[in-house]
């Protein structure tokens, strides 16, 4: 991926109208995508199923919700499901390491509290899998 591809991007986020409710969508399907997560987990837990499998399987659902509603709402493609889809979770598995990355250094590194510093570092998720996805994932062939 090269930097001018990123820089592009997000100049296109900036002037495009049509861009922004785009994120904007990306935005409220994370919310979406947030509360579907916490409800598996805690339908499960509630159940009796361990915390940490409850955990993982609510992430898999919200996983798996935001890949169908950012395909057919958020970037509407109609490619290949398979390669969307393995993309989406390399993209997902790429700017959640930078997230945690981020983390990591906020706290140890700059003591910035633990708090302020999930919230910062969900931001830079949020905008570089932004746009990952709309780059690698959901590339709309007509633009």
């Amino acid at each position: 991926m090269k930097r001018t591809q990123i820089r592009q991007q997000i100049n296109k986020v900036k002037k495009d109208r049509q861009l922004r409710v785009q994120f904007l969508k990306f935005i409220a399907l994370g919310v979406m995508n947030t509360a579907v997560s916490l409800i598996v987990i805690y339908v499960l837990m509630k159940i009796g199923l361990n915390y940490r499998l409850s955990n993982f399987i609510g992430y898999i659902a919200g996983l798996i919700n935001s890949f169908i509603f950012n395909k057919v709402w958020v970037f509407k493609t109609k490619k290949n499901l398979i390669k969307e889809g393995l993309t989406f979770i390399i993209v997902f598995a790429l700017c959640y390491g930078v997230q945690y990355l981020m983390l990591l250094l906020m706290v140890e590194r700059y003591d910035i509290n633990k708090y302020v510093s999930q919230f910062l570092s969900m931001g830079i998720y949020t905008f570089l899998n932004f746009i990952l996805n709309r780059i690698f994932t959901f590339k709309n062939r007509n633009e």
